[in-house]
């Protein structure tokens, strides 16, 4: 129907505006991306709860770096019986880059999948939990951390 169509259109543009809200540091919008009780586990990163607290972790992470790129594939969404909240399972690729990184390497990869709940709101779909299960790395992990 129309309006499962519809959904699934917005869904999916939410998870890319989170993913550009990420590469060009406009972290003010992630309050736009979550709900006001969303949780994000990120595992060695943290499991931050709020949308002040999910910004902090991501900036804290990325913010200095001298660029990212988060690319999502395709989302597989499975809506709930009413209609109004979704599981969304959906790739990744994610590329960090900090020139000043010690050694010859200057980027660190991440493939991976998000899990997500989300949620319809007065404001449109949310992200209300938010779950990074890494499936490979490749480069430096120093690069985000800062050395």
């Amino acid at each position: 129907d129309l309006q499962a169509i519809s959904d699934r259109i917005e869904i999916e543009e939410l998870l890319v505006r989170y993913s550009r809200a990420l590469d060009y540091r406009r972290f003010d919008e992630l309050s736009e991306i979550f709900t006001e009780d969303a949780e994000f586990d990120a595992g060695g990163l943290g499991h931050p709860h709020g949308p002040e607290a999910i910004r902090a972790m991501i900036e804290g992470t990325i913010g200095d770096l001298d660029a990212t790129q988060h690319l999502v594939g395709k989302s597989l969404i499975e809506f709930s019986a009413d209609g109004d909240s979704a599981e969304v399972r959906t790739y990744l690729i994610s590329q960090h880059i900090r020139e000043s990184a010690p050694g010859d390497v200057k980027h660190y990869f991440l493939g991976g999948e998000y899990a997500d709940r989300v949620v319809r709101t007065p404001e449109g779909w949310r992200i209300a939990y938010r779950r990074l299960d890494r499936m490979w790395k490749q480069g430096d992990r120093a690069v985000i951390a800062g050395r």
